[in-house]
């Protein structure tokens, strides 16, 4: 229903700003009514993007995080969401311990990456059985990623 009224105001405002009906019948300045027409038109485009695009992005966004439905933890894994977390929460404080060395070393260095592949080491330490059994090239080379030494 609201993808109608706003088509409806997407029509408006281009009929406003193709022919100007204001203008000729009020004698209302024509860059009122484009500047109007033009309103209508973005908050067409607002609600779409709201509508349609956002909430899919921040699905998305968040099948990707750790843990997530799109991430390795949560396709390699047969645990539920709740575990996954915990284990890959719960080894935060310990890796960031780790890389602190390396940041006292250089101070602007991202330890980011470094952090997650060793939250996924202690994570698969724990969970080690709870691997899927599926041949699957993703998780294949997740865990070669979090077997490898640095």
């Amino acid at each position: 229903m609201s993808d109608i009224i706003y088509l409806i105001v997407l029509i408006i405002g281009a009929l406003l700003i193709y022919f100007r009906p204001l203008a000729r019948l009020a004698g209302i300045s024509i860059y009122w009514e484009i500047g109007t027409g033009s309103l209508c038109v973005v908050l067409f485009m607002i609600h779409m993007m709201n509508t349609y695009v956002v909430e899919r992005e921040i699905e998305q966004g968040l099948a990707k995080k750790p843990c997530g439905a799109s991430s390795p933890q949560g396709l390699c894994y047969n645990l539920t969401t709740e575990v996954c977390e915990t284990a890959w929460n719960s080894a935060d404080k310990i890796c960031r311990e780790e890389a602190e060395p390396i940041l006292k070393e250089r101070p602007g260095a991202l330890i980011g990456p470094m952090v997650n592949r060793c939250k996924a080491r202690r994570m698969d330490k724990v969970l080690r059985y709870n691997r899927i059994k599926e041949d699957n090239s993703l998780c294949r080379a997740y865990f070669k990623y979090i077997d490898e030494k640095n």
